[in-house]
């Protein structure tokens, strides 16, 4: 893939407007890469607290120490000299991580932009959406709670209309979800919104189909892929939505706070982030505003995103495979577990395989109960009895009660067989 002509490999060029010539100028900073490339393949070492079984990546994954140390020394710089950090030395870190994550989700990293995670990704797009009265925004009816909190803020705002499509759980297909959307579609629909994996129900979305069929009828579409990265193979290039947005905490095991927006070429013009910096005026011909104001939108700690070149390759040294081999290792571990579990609570994991990706949702017996800790009074007695962080939660109209486990490299089947036999003793309480 070639070099965007958008992102400046002239630092000193770029610094020019700092300095006007007044100060010598300096090297490109070193990238992070080279400080922890001697601990590349060491073995990945995950901070989970002793005595937790921890079946919950999917909410907020955990970050390994290679990743961490790396975060830590960027830190280190920052704090050496701030002014310099963010005013020069930025941009050539965040231009390393573009092109880290364009070369994992095979785009072109001059539509890559950062921001802190899949949540600010989702606001950020509706937020640039030019929305009328009787516009349709079609969603399912899997989507993140965030997501349609945001859509009804921005309903209010714009009188735009919310259309649900809904999508069976958990005997689903993927025909199912594409006719279902389609079946919503109208000459109204502005913009289709999905998940590609879906949040609660751990749904591995037919997001090519969708995005295809959407264009077809000259529609917007914008992918949800906070759960995408490091848990299924990503195209993005192939998939060509007109946005996609994404964590980086979860499955690619980057620190929290990390995420990105890709956005089509024919929508850089005039999109902005949510919080505008004192930068967002200034003309730069050598680098395009869509990546200026999203590097900087004040004073924050961007080290997180810097990292993710590091998170990448960590992760991906961990098997001989590399991250296929992982992700088909995860996927194949979550399809045992979740067998085993079915099989002790006298059910059937009736989810589709194509659509697993390495996590599964499971429908359980009984409705939520009330929670004074994390959320369901059944998460907190497996948390709290059985030291067994596994979510369980409802999900309005679709399902009544489900456990959602997850497959990273610091599980086993001994995990699964432990939260089966919890769950058979506290739904028998």
């Amino acid at each position: 893939m070639p070099e965007p002509s958008t992102i400046s490999a002239d630092p000193i060029a770029r610094n020019a407007r700092e300095r006007a010539g007044s100060l010598p100028s300096a090297a490109r900073p070193e990238a992070i890469m080279e400080f922890v490339r001697h601990r590349i393949s060491e073995p990945a070492r995950f901070p989970i607290r002793p005595g937790i079984t921890m079946l919950n990546n999917g909410s907020y994954g955990l970050t390994p120490a290679v990743v961490r140390d790396a975060q830590i020394e960027l830190q280190r710089r920052l704090e050496e000299d701030p002014v310099r950090f963010f005013k020069a030395d930025l941009e050539d870190y965040n231009d390393d991580t573009r092109r880290a994550i364009g070369a994992f989700t095979r785009t072109d990293p001059a539509h890559i932009a950062l921001v802190p995670n899949g949540t600010f990704a989702v606001a950020t797009v509706l937020n640039n959406l030019d929305l009328a009265p009787g516009d349709e925004i079609l969603v399912t009816d899997h989507e993140y709670m965030a997501t349609f909190n945001e859509l009804a803020k921005v309903s209010r705002e714009t009188g735009a209309r919310v259309v649900v499509a809904n999508i069976p759980f958990p005997e689903v297909s993927p025909d199912q979800v594409v006719d279902s959307i389609i079946s919503r579609m109208s000459d109204r629909t502005r913009i289709v919104l999905v998940s590609h994996i879906t949040s609660a129900s751990a749904l591995v979305m037919p997001a090519k189909e969708i995005v295809a069929a959407a264009k077809e009828r000259g529609i917007l579409t914008f992918l949800d892929g906070a759960h995408t990265p490091g848990q299924i193979d990503l195209n993005i290039g192939e998939l060509d939505p007109t946005w996609y947005a994404a964590s980086c905490h979860k499955w690619l095991a980057c620190p929290k706070g990390t995420g990105f927006i890709y956005a089509s070429p024919n929508q850089h013009g005039g999109f902005k982030p949510m919080v505008l910096s004192c930068r967002v005026h200034e003309t730069r011909p050598e680098r395009a505003a869509y990546l200026c104001d999203f590097d900087y939108t004040g004073t924050n700690d961007y080290t997180g995103n810097m990292v993710i070149p590091v998170a990448i390759e960590h992760m991906g040294a961990q098997l001989p495979g590399g991250w296929a081999q992982l992700r088909q290792r995860n996927h194949d571990l979550v399809i045992r577990g979740a067998e085993h579990i079915c099989s002790l609570l006298g059910s059937e994991q009736r989810v589709p395989e194509s659509m697993i990706g390495t996590m599964v949702s499971i429908p359980i017996p009984g409705r939520c109960e009330p929670s004074t800790l994390l959320g369901e009074g059944l998460w907190d007695r497996l948390y709290l009895n059985h030291g067994i962080q596994a979510p369980v939660w409802d999900l309005p109209g679709v399902c009544d009660r489900m456990v959602r486990v997850s497959a990273q490299l610091f599980n086993t089947i001994e995990d699964y067989e432990r939260l089966a036999e919890a769950l058979v003793v506290e739904l028998n309480r």
